[in-house]
C-alpha cells in the first residue's frame, strides 16, 4: 500500500505540525481498514502524549518516551495500562519515523508480575445463569441473560457479539459464524447443545428474521458496547455478584478451558487469536489452578502411596519407622 506523505506547512507551529502528522497517521490507519476501536485507542493515546509533550515532532527521542513513562507512573497508572499506552504510541512513532518526521525510537514494554485475574466462580456463574421469569422480566433483562449465556458458552468478544445476526447460526452443523472479528478474518465457533436450546428459546421470544441482529437494542438497532456492559453490571449486582465486567466472561472461559485440560491450540481458534501466544499466556496465568486435585490424579503420588502401604510408613528422613 502506498503511503500518504505529509507536506508540512513550515509556517505553522510545531504543535500544529504534530497534530497534522497524527491526522495523516489516522488516515493511513483507516486505509489499512483497522477496527474503529483501534483508531479510538490511537486517538486517546495521542491526546495523552500530546498533553504531556508539546515540543517539536522531530525532537522526540528515547528520552522523551522515558519521561512519558515516568509521567504515567506518577499518576499511579498500573503497569499493564502503561504498556497498553506504549503499544499505541509505538505504532504512531514508528509511522512518523518511516515518514522521517522524527528519528526512530525503540520502545520496550515494562516488565511486571501479572496477577491472576479474578474470574467468575462456579457459584457466581450459577446465579447468573438462573433464567428470569419470562412473564415478568423485561426484554432487556431477558436479553442480558441470553447474552451472558452466550459469553460463558463461547468466550467471544463484546464487539463480536453485537454484530452477530440470527442467520449466522448454523443449526444443522452446530456452528456460529463470526462476521465481525478483531483481525477481520472469518471465524466459526462450535454451538453446544445447551447453547442451542438457550438460543432457540431466546429467538422464539425475541422474534426476527435471519438478517436481523441476534442481540439488538430495544429499538431493534445495533447494541452499543457500553450499553451491554451497563446491563450486565446491573444484572449481576441484582443477583448478588459484585464482579460486573463483561470481558471477564472471556477470561473465565479461557481459565476453565485450561484447567479442564483443553489444549491451547484449540483455545486459540475458539477465541480468535491470531497467534498461539495469548492462549499460552492463559495457560501460564492459570497454571496454579492446575494443582487442584493434582495429588489425586498424579501417577507418581498414587504409586508412592501404594508403596508406603506395602513397605510401612517412612519418617521425614526417608527411613522406615
Amino acid at each position: 500500500m502506498a503511503k500518504i506523505r505529509l507536506k508540512a506547512n513550515l509556517g505553522q507551529s510545531d504543535s500544529i505540525q504534530m497534530e497534522t502528522a497524527f491526522d495523516e497517521f489516522i488516515r493511513y490507519s483507516k486505509a489499512k481498514n483497522l477496527a474503529p476501536i483501534t483508531l479510538t485507542n490511537y486517538q486517546r493515546e495521542f491526546k495523552s502524549f500530546h498533553f504531556f509533550y508539546n515540543g517539536s515532532i522531530q525532537d522526540i527521542s528515547g528520552d522523551t518516551v522515558i519521561q512519558y513513562i515516568e509521567y504515567l507512573q506518577k499518576r499511579d497508572i498500573v503497569t499493564a495500562t502503561v504498556n497498553t499506552a506504549l503499544r499505541h504510541l509505538r505504532a504512531i512513532l514508528n509511522y512518523w519515523a518511516e515518514q522521517n518526521y522524527c528519528k526512530p525510537v525503540r520502545i520496550k514494554l515494562l516488565r511486571f508480575n501479572e496477577e491472576i485475574k479474578d474470574t467468575y466462580t462456579d457459584e457466581e456463574i450459577s446465579r447468573l445463569l438462573k433464567k428470569p421469569d419470562v412473564k415478568t422480566a423485561s426484554f432487556r433483562e431477558y436479553r442480558t441473560w441470553a447474552v451472558i449465556n452466550f459469553f460463558i458458552g463461547t468466550g467471544c468478544r463484546l464487539s463480536t457479539l453485537t454484530a452477530i445476526r440470527i442467520g449466522d447460526i448454523d443449526w444443522d452443523n452446530e456452528l456460529i459464524a463470526y462476521t465481525h472479528t478483531k483481525n477481520k478474518k472469518a471465524q466459526y465457533t462450535p454451538l453446544s447443545r445447551h447453547m442451542a436450546v438457550v438460543l432457540r428459546e431466546y429467538i422464539s421470544y425475541r422474534g426476527g428474521e435471519d438478517t436481523d441482529l441476534l442481540f439488538p437494542s430495544e429499538s431493534n438497532t445495533k447494541l452499543v458496547g457500553t450499553s451491554v456492559a451497563h446491563d450486565i453490571a446491573k444484572y449481576n449486582i441484582k443477583r448478588g455478584v459484585e464482579k460486573t465486567s463483561a470481558h471477564l466472561f472471556r477470561h473465565t472461559f479461557a481459565k476453565n478451558w485450561i484447567i479442564e485440560g483443553g489444549d491451547p491450540l484449540r483455545l486459540q481458534k475458539i477465541l480468535g487469536h491470531s497467534t498461539l501466544a495469548m492462549s499460552q499466556h492463559y495457560a501460564n496465568l492459570y497454571k496454579q489452578d492446575l494443582k487442584a486435585g493434582f495429588e489425586d490424579f498424579n501417577l507418581l503420588s498414587r504409586l508412592k502411596t501404594d508403596d508406603k502401604i506395602r513397605m510401612g510408613k517412612l519418617n521425614s528422613r526417608g527411613t522406615r519407622k
